[in-house]
């Protein structure tokens, strides 16, 4: 393991979906590690019921409570980081998603978005910039990952080809929209204790389990839990490596 591992995480709570096993096994062998937020997950459609609880009211304009989406969501990254061990870093200049041109027919009246897969990205502008600033100031010695590019979501492919373009080594990381793997595979073997440090560091995001639970979920249709999925994903790639460990998250070296 190198002395740092940046985990990018397009929305809040992808890095503890596909990564929390790894993160987890990193702290404990002293790595430091750290979830960049290239997104605040603000497009996501959230229960009003939830919201109210955050201070949300029926007379909040459209803008005010996309932002307030955004601050819970990304809380929530920190509160995943936090029983994790790890730190959080939150972009800001990154202008293809603050400044998506997802046609207004695909939004609902608060600005989230009816569908993921109907988001149409911004300009990139400075977004490269900034990533690469956040690799250099980690040092030489840190490994980067970021979801596999053959993924259905076109803000995770985004984010890959970003970090691809500091010119660094990355890990690519299977996400529950991966639909094709490339590169050089992978697979981190765990047990039920990592499972279910994995599984305290999902729940953390309240939010989508609110989410899932009113309106079903976006990539991964159904109302079933994001822990309850992922646990039986790792087993399903555990039993197809033919690993001794009941779980495993799995990866590809991105040339």
């Amino acid at each position: 393991m190198p002395r740092r591992l940046l985990v990018f995480a397009p929305h809040p709570d992808d890095a503890a979906i596909s990564t929390a096993a790894l993160m987890s096994q990193a702290v404990e062998m002293g790595v430091q590690v750290t979830v960049v937020l290239v997104t605040d997950g603000s497009e996501a459609r959230l229960p009003d019921a939830f919201l109210a609880r955050h201070g949300w009211t029926r007379e909040m304009a459209p803008e005010q409570a996309r932002a307030l989406r955004g601050r819970i969501r990304v809380a929530e990254a920190m509160e995943e980081a936090e029983r994790l061990g790890a730190g959080v870093v939150q972009l800001e200049e990154q202008s293809w998603f603050r400044e998506h041109r997802t046609p207004a027919e695909c939004l609902n009246e608060d600005l989230s978005l009816r569908d993921v897969e109907r988001f149409v990205p911004g300009r990139i502008d400075g977004s490269a910039d900034e990533i690469a600033w956040v690799i250099r100031a980690a040092g030489s010695d840190c490994l980067c990952a970021a979801p596999m590019p053959g993924d259905r979501l076109e803000m995770h492919r985004i984010v890959t080809r970003l970090v691809r373009c500091a010119g660094v080594p990355v890990l690519g990381y299977e996400c529950l929209s991966t639909v094709e793997i490339e590169g050089d595979l992978l697979a981190l073997p765990f047990d039920e204790a990592r499972m279910a440090v994995k599984c305290h560091a999902i729940v953390a995001h309240e939010s989508m389990r609110a989410r899932r639970q009113e309106f079903g979920g976006y990539a991964n249709p159904g109302s079933e839990f994001y822990d309850d999925i992922v646990r039986r994903k790792n087993g399903e790639s555990a039993r197809e490596w033919g690993l001794q460990a009941p779980y495993a998250e799995r990866y590809a070296w991105l040339r």
